[in-house]
């Protein structure tokens, strides 16, 4: 219990009971990061449910999932985002990319990163099924520890280096676990939030499910495509392009779920 407070303190803005932070705790804790994800998406389908019930028009429904999101995670993948944004497209060498991306404060390209991201959640949540929000939090995570397997850490220390110790095939395999699991959810999700009076509910309840699985799909290769440009671009991966590949491929498999869903 105390492995998930100490994730759920570290990655989100909700209160739990502090626990100290060590890096062999987090590197031994940083496997429940899907975890962590599926608490997120099931409060984002709280206040979506509560949007709907409210009759929200969808544009000011989009918007409050959005602030609720930042809110949850106190934009800490957004600043990643950033700074992944900086340093990979300023056509610096690697390690004057890998200072851009340690520099606090925010250029142009990671302003333009924040504001596109920003604008993808803003409108998909305000067309995306209430399914999808409850999953995407979950893969997000799930393409972090992929991402970790998949290339080493670019910096000699560093926040995400606990991160990039947790990769191996255990997290792999505990990351496409937490996304099939995830996705399986959206079934009774589907029969609980859809109308009585829809026609053969179960079987529509499989069509969600479907896409949700061909979504994750998506991102994970999004995700491994990114990553081995990581490590060709910066030598690896760093807690910044972690929170990167979250976001990133938070906003694919959304952006796959309704072009299928819709």
């Amino acid at each position: 219990m105390k492995s998930f407070f100490l994730m759920i303190g570290f990655f989100t803005r909700l209160p739990v009971p502090k626990v100290e932070f060590t890096e062999e705790g987090y590197s031994k804790a940083v496997k429940l990061m899907p975890l962590v994800g599926l608490v997120i998406g099931a409060i984002l389908v709280l206040v979506m449910f509560v949007a709907n019930l409210l009759a929200v028009p969808a544009l000011v429904r989009g918007a409050i999932v959005l602030c609720a999101y930042i809110f949850l995670t106190g934009g800490l993948h957004f600043d990643g985002l950033a700074d992944t944004c900086d340093g990979i497209f300023s056509g610096r060498t690697r390690e004057q990319s890998l200072n851009i991306m340690k520099d606090s404060r925010i250029g142009v390209f990671g302003t333009l990163g924040i504001f596109i991201a920003g604008l993808f959640y803003f409108a998909m949540f305000a067309e995306v099924n209430i399914t999808a929000v409850l999953v995407f939090p979950v893969v997000g995570r799930a393409c972090c520890l992929i991402s970790a397997s998949l290339a080493p850490y670019a910096r000699v220390e560093g926040m995400g280096k606990a991160t990039g110790k947790a990769g191996g095939p255990v997290s792999v395999a505990a990351a496409i676990v937490s996304v099939f699991v995830a996705s399986l959810l959206t079934f009774p999700l589907y029969l609980l939030f859809a109308e009585p009076e829809e026609q053969s509910i179960v079987l529509l309840a499989v069509v969600p499910l479907v896409c949700s699985l061909i979504a994750a799909v998506a991102a994970i290769i999004v995700t491994v495509c990114f990553t081995m440009t990581l490590k060709k671009r910066l030598g690896g991966v760093t807690g910044d392009t972690f929170g990167a590949v979250i976001e990133i491929s938070s906003l694919v498999y959304l952006l796959v779920f309704i072009l299928f869903f819709a």
